[in-house]
């Protein structure tokens, strides 16, 4: 009986686990999925000044900043902004943002809005020391899966959108960017 006992306390345990795998897997389907339709749409819509999934107008957004305070897209209305999606965890993402607060810093008086939106999970505590340590000073906000969505299913970070005063996305640029070039498309907003 004692043994018994023992053997039905592992399989309950074992239930967990194997939930925790199904739940593991199944995010990893939608995810490579997901990155499947993203490299489809990119394919398609070379070459075009629309973004993921044939968007034209940037998606609206309500996101908590690391403060916790909401932070509304409609703030940005005829403003020339650059929306990055990016993590704490990601080498290009990094690499990027010393050219991102150099550029920022430079046209920030010309009305230039910059907004990083973070899509940590399980990293989100490490983001406060993140941005001391990178010295951004640009908004940063806690995205999400729907914010993403939106944007046409972001597949791939870091990407940016370069999205005019008329609030149309005019580019797109999916992975690790220059200074120089980052420069040149904000210029392009102004």
């Amino acid at each position: 009986m004692g043994s018994g006992g023992t053997s039905s306390r592992k399989g309950i345990g074992a239930l967990p686990l194997i939930l925790a795998l199904v739940v593991v897997f199944v995010g990893a389907f939608l995810l490579y999925r997901n990155w499947r339709s993203g490299l489809e749409t990119k394919k398609t819509a070379a070459g075009t000044a629309a973004g993921p999934s044939g968007l034209r107008t940037a998606p609206p957004f309500s996101l908590p900043d690391t403060n916790g305070n909401i932070y509304s897209s409609a703030l940005l209305a005829g403003k020339p902004v650059v929306i990055n999606f990016f993590a704490t965890w990601c080498p290009p993402c990094k690499a990027e943002i010393p050219g991102f607060v150099e550029v920022y810093e430079k046209h920030k008086g010309a009305g230039f809005e910059l907004i990083g939106i973070s899509l940590d999970t399980d990293t989100r505590g490490n983001l406060p020391g993140f941005l001391m340590s990178n010295k951004i000073g640009y908004r940063i906000l806690f995205g999400d899966l729907a914010t993403a969505r939106a944007y046409g299913g972001v597949s791939s970070i870091p990407t940016t959108f370069f999205v005019g005063k008329d609030g149309e996305i005019k580019n797109v640029h999916v992975g690790y960017m220059d200074r120089d070039a980052f420069d040149k498309e904000v210029m392009k907003l102004l």
